[in-house]
């Protein structure tokens, strides 16, 4: 099995072609580790969001106010902070690993992957909730600044994990590697989401198809809350798969953001130059 070398510069097609090798050598290997950590606030974040969607659900047929929904959604509030405490450290331990392994360690475990949890894992929560509200803000202030920044941050973790930087100077290397290259950035994640959004389309036709059926019997039956429980009923099957493939496709977009990160690198850099000169 051919190593793949991630310091040098690639395009578009590459960067996809060499993802998908890279995912095809090693996904046991990096998923194993990573379920190890992550699986326990995955589970009870997707089981403390479908009891809130249930409850929400059963509750909407009786609702006297609209707004009141907003009340319900607040409630699942723990859910959610315990879903990006898991998508983080997930994303930690992806990059931690292609960062040993662009290193040329083999044979890379859960082991050699924790001190990237231990020192990574407080800071880039927080900084994702920094990043999610600066990004958000952007999109309120006419969504431009918002797509901007989120190409601008597609190598935030990256960058943090791969060269061990504190969150300010993260957020500048951010800016200084994407200088001139936004656009091509853009396209290149414009093309992975597509690839992503596809995929999990299909793994959720079947699931929707379902959820659909049991709708379209209760309202045959022209009875609300029983189409409202059919609705919660299908979300609660649906809610558990729609993470672990979010959490492959995090896998995904991990590894094309860390090619990306490393070409931008070469390119700016020129590290392997670099490399090269002081083993002369």
């Amino acid at each position: 099995m051919e190593r793949i070398n991630f310091n040098q510069e690639r395009d578009l097609g590459t960067t996809l072609q060499d993802s998908s090798t890279f995912i095809k050598q090693n996904f046991l290997k990096i998923m194993k580790p990573t379920l190890t950590v992550v699986m326990i606030p995955l589970l009870i974040g997707a089981f403390l969001m479908i009891t809130g969607i249930q409850s929400m659900y059963s509750d909407m047929a009786t609702m006297a106010d609209p707004l009141q929904i907003y009340g319900a959604m607040a409630g699942m509030i723990p859910a959610y902070i315990l879903m990006l405490i898991a998508f983080v450290l997930a994303y930690i331990m992806f990059i931690g690993y292609i960062k040993l392994y662009a290193e040329g360690q083999d044979d890379i475990t859960l082991s050699d992957l924790t001190p990237f949890l231990k020192s990574k894992g407080l800071s880039l929560t927080l900084s994702s909730i920094v990043l999610i509200i600066t990004m958000y803000l952007g999109m309120i202030l006419c969504v431009l600044p918002g797509v901007y920044l989120a190409i601008v941050f597609a190598h935030f973790f990256a960058i943090s994990i791969i060269e061990d930087t504190g969150f300010g100077a993260t957020w500048k290397r951010s800016f200084f590697l994407i200088k001139d290259n936004w656009w091509s950035t853009f396209g290149l994640y414009l093309v992975t989401y597509l690839i992503a959004l596809g995929v999990m389309i299909l793994v959720y036709i079947p699931a929707y198809a379902i959820m659909a059926m049991g709708m379209f019997s209760a309202v045959n039956e022209n009875d609300p809350s029983a189409m409202m429980n059919s609705v919660s009923t299908g979300m609660s099957y649906i809610i558990p798969f729609y993470y672990l493939i979010g959490l492959v496709m995090s896998l995904l977009y991990a590894v094309v953001s860390s090619f990306r990160y490393f070409s931008l690198m070469e390119q700016k850099d020129g590290s392997s130059e670099r490399e090269l000169i002081n083993q002369i």
